[in-house]
């Protein structure tokens, strides 16, 4: 708008519109958007689903805090080990 308005109007659209391709192309970073609308689809009234993206953690600290909140691990990209653990610490009884 600002280069539309004191600089060149060509200048100021274009790069609007490089601005806008660069902020689109990034926002969709993280958990695909069509899994999750799948699954709303399929989920039924009254229940809830939790997405979480992880890019640094320290794995035992997590597991401390979610341990006992119950659910079901649906999608990872964690080892079968550390995907049986995390579930092991969904299920388990809260301390």
């Amino acid at each position: 708008m600002i280069g539309l308005i004191f600089l060149n109007p060509l200048l100021g659209a274009a790069v609007g519109a490089a601005a806008g391709a660069a902020s689109g192309a990034l926002a969709d970073v993280g958990i695909n958007d069509k899994f999750m609308k799948e699954l709303a689809a399929a989920m039924n009234p009254g229940s809830s689903a939790l997405f979480v993206l992880v890019r640094k953690a320290t794995p035992d600290k997590v597991l401390a805090e979610l341990q006992g909140s119950g659910g079901k691990v649906l999608k990872t990209s964690l080892s079968h080990d550390d995907e049986a653990k995390l579930q092991a610490a969904l299920s388990a009884a809260k301390t």
